[in-house]
């Protein structure tokens, strides 16, 4: 059996054949990932532990062409889902402080940690670093204008996004452009379904008080009309909005309107005087 892939899978997979033209971009891409895995480093071999192997074969990559080095990989045991395990040197440089770097720098953090709900569903983009592994990330958010909270989880910081928009511009900041389109997809449809059910809540809710009301208005003509059967005690206007509310138990405002050939708010004001009056004589509790 064929399991799907993630909104998340499907943006790392874009993410890692997304290959930084410059040197600095190149550097800024791996300490990145390096940081997000396993925190800062000093210079010696790191270990990392990577899930994914299109994102293993882009960390190769990137050690070989800016200046790195990586000693060992070994493949986890399990097929189901591999992991990676490979021994890195990082290269001397670590980047710039140029917006092409922090771009590489968030590319890079969400290729090691990212995680992103889908958009269908809700709105959330997260990145679990090491506790102390999130300064490039927290540079690079700044300097790019994304807007990443920080909460502390079982000894981890992660960083976060809750709406549309700033979700969007990350990934268009990350070169996810197949991403973007499939995300902003999704949000115009989530926003239309969620318009329709706030339509439909609205009439919903209409109808219930017109409901209510017609059954308040019915119950009033019903005990006067227990205490005179033609109405004759009431003024002619009353009495013929009231028989009309009898005859049509379900009429909205408009109907009996036009069947008393009466304005709305002159048939709604004889109504709620038919009201008064069945109260003012308590008859309605």
């Amino acid at each position: 059996m064929t399991v799907k892939a993630s909104f998340t899978d499907e943006v790392k997979a874009e993410l890692a054949n997304v290959q930084p033209a410059r040197a600095c971009c190149q550097e800024a891409e791996l300490t990145a990932i390096a940081e997000a895995l396993v925190g800062t480093g000093d210079g010696t071999p790191l270990t990392l532990r990577i899930p994914r192997n299109a994102v293993a074969r882009k960390v190769v990559h990137l050690a070989k062409i800016a200046g790195g080095r990586v000693e060992t990989v070994r493949k986890g045991a399990t097929e189901k889902r591999p992991s990676y395990r490979l021994r890195l040197t990082l290269p001397p440089g670590r980047g710039s402080q140029d917006v092409c770097c922090a771009r590489a720098i968030l590319r890079g953090a969400f290729l090691a940690r990212g995680l992103l709900g889908n958009p269908a569903d809700a709105y959330h983009l997260e990145l679990a670093v090491p506790e102390g592994g999130g300064r490039l990330l927290t540079s690079a958010a700044a300097r790019a204008g994304i807007p990443l909270k920080p909460t502390a989880r079982r000894h981890r910081t992660v960083y976060y996004l809750k709406a549309a928009e700033p979700i969007s511009r990350l990934l268009g900041l990350m070169g996810a452009n197949r991403a973007v389109m499939r995300f902003e997809n999704d949000r115009i449809v989530r926003d239309m379904r969620s318009q329709a059910n706030r339509r439909a809540n609205s009439e919903t809710a209409n109808l219930d008080k017109r409901l209510r009301a017609a059954l308040q208005q019915r119950e009033a003509i019903r005990r006067l009309k227990a205490r005179d059967a033609g109405l004759h005690t009431l003024a002619p206007a009353l009495r013929e909005v009231a028989e009309l509310r009898w005859s049509h138990p379900r009429a909205g405002l408009k109907e009996l309107a036009e069947l008393a050939q009466v304005s709305k708010s002159a048939v709604a004001n004889r109504l709620r005087r038919l009201v008064v009056q069945a109260n003012r004589n308590g008859l309605i509790d």
